[in-house]
């Protein structure tokens, strides 16, 4: 199990993997990209089983927003099969558009179908948030996610998690060691996710690691670019302006991240800086 997180502060020291038991950390986005092509796997279903269809290395997101949209299409330029997850009948035809199978779904009350969908691919990538006085909404049907996958074709667990799991640092330097003390009540509902999610992750016996990410920016997303569109700062962008240092992560930079861990999965922690 890996837990990747970005430090408060920035590094520009380029990325080189040590095989220590460590914490799997994200680049700046100014780092050399590190992540090879991933290679094509032979196909994980039955060669009787006609109920899907046969591909290579298939990947399902939970939750196809910002980032999932931006990895999917890392993905599919390198051949891969992706379906996921979105709450919309708009959002699902525009998806649908660039080549992605889209089930529409309901986290709360999740569609057997579409459980049942995501047994026949290889890997499985949660970007779903926690919900106040639920958690994660996912995870309200564990037992359900673990009876249908037990016996399904994934190899690989992410889950999406947040830097807001460290509580406020005070502008210190955040590490791999650093302790995990949210202020919020979304936090620690973060926190609870992803010992969740790992602990499903060790049930299924796959390769399961979490990703603590700070803020996300990429494409058109940005405080420049609200500048340009003439809209209004958002609160945390305001409230940048008064902070020494910020905990920032380009999309881009989690794609590599992401690919880099399907490349080299792991059972242990590794440390990257």
């Amino acid at each position: 199990m890996d837990i990747c997180h970005i430090p408060y502060r920035f590094s520009v020291t380029p990325l080189k993997f040590s095989h220590v038991r460590r914490n799997f950390c994200l680049p700046r986005s100014q780092a050399t990209p590190f992540c090879p092509r991933i290679p094509v796997a032979s196909n994980s279903l039955s060669e009787t089983d006609s109920s899907e269809p046969k591909s290579r290395d298939r990947m399902f997101i939970l939750g196809m927003g910002f980032v999932g949209q931006f990895f999917s299409q890392a993905l599919k330029n390198q051949g891969w099969a992706v379906s996921g997850t979105c709450t919309s009948i708009m959002k699902k035809k525009q998806l649908e558009e660039k080549g992605f199978d889209i089930y529409l779904f309901d986290a709360n009350q999740p569609e057997q179908s579409t459980i049942d969908v995501m047994k026949y691919h290889t890997h499985l990538l949660v970007s779903i948030p926690p919900v106040m006085g639920i958690g994660d909404p996912m995870l309200q049907h564990e037992e359900l996610l673990r009876s249908t996958l037990m016996d399904g074709n994934l190899q690989w667990l992410g889950y999406l998690s947040s830097t807001s799991v460290y509580g406020d640092c005070g502008g210190a330097w955040v590490d791999e060691d650093y302790p995990t003390i949210p202020t919020s009540e979304l936090a620690n509902l973060r926190l609870d996710a992803e010992k969740r999610w790992l602990n499903l992750g060790d049930d299924l016996e796959l390769s399961a690691q979490v990703f603590r990410l700070g803020g996300i920016y990429g494409p058109g997303r940005s405080a420049v670019d609200t500048i340009i569109k003439q809209g209004a700062l958002s609160e945390s962008q305001k409230m940048r302006v008064s902070r020494q240092y910020t905990s920032r992560i380009h999309v881009e930079d989690i794609s590599q991240a992401l690919k880099a861990s399907i490349h080299a999965p792991s059972h242990g922690l590794q440390y990257c800086r």
